[in-house]
């Protein structure tokens, strides 16, 4: 979906692909993180995007946020340059307080681009059951996995999108 990203600018450029789809948050940062490991010309620059979630809504913590992705130090997206309505299917907001559209630069498009931004309408309900602390049995497991991860494909299969 990322044609290209200008690191200088901060401007990551969407390809044909995405004026025909709709734009998945995670996918577009799935997509620049396997570019940075890709391309050493961009791996230098900090990174562009994070995606977050699961942020405390309320004092107890039993509310939390959606998924949703950051763009870092001024970094916007630019759309394909064709006319079309770009649907985004997800929250995008920006560390400087921008959301939805505003995260967008179609200032070099010379097309008509319609954004069409929805976020989702959800929230994580966390429900105590109870429990209690690890045994130490259980604890010197949960370590030991660690311990076995040490090959880089293993390691790489591990993400933030792999915790519910």
């Amino acid at each position: 979906m990322i044609e290209r990203i200008d690191p200088v600018n901060r401007l990551i450029y969407l390809d044909a692909s995405s004026a025909a789809s709709t734009l998945h948050p995670i996918d577009l940062y799935r997509e620049m993180r396997q570019m940075r490991e890709d391309d050493e010309t961009i791996r230098g620059f900090d990174p562009f995007l994070v995606m977050k979630g699961s942020d405390k809504k309320n004092a107890s913590g039993s509310k939390r946020t959606e998924r949703y992705l950051v763009l870092l130090d001024g970094t916007r997206i630019v759309p394909f340059d064709t006319d079309q309505t770009l649907a985004i299917d997800g929250t995008i907001i920006s560390d400087d307080g921008l959301e939805g559209p505003e995260c967008f630069n179609t200032s070099s498009v010379s097309s008509t681009v319609n954004i069409n931004y929805t976020p989702k309408q959800v929230e994580v309900i966390v429900v105590e059951t109870g429990g209690s602390a690890l045994t130490l049995e259980e604890h010197n497991k949960l370590m030991d996995i660690g311990d076995k991860l040490t090959d880089l494909d293993i390691v790489r299969a591990i993400s933030f999108t792999d915790v519910p």
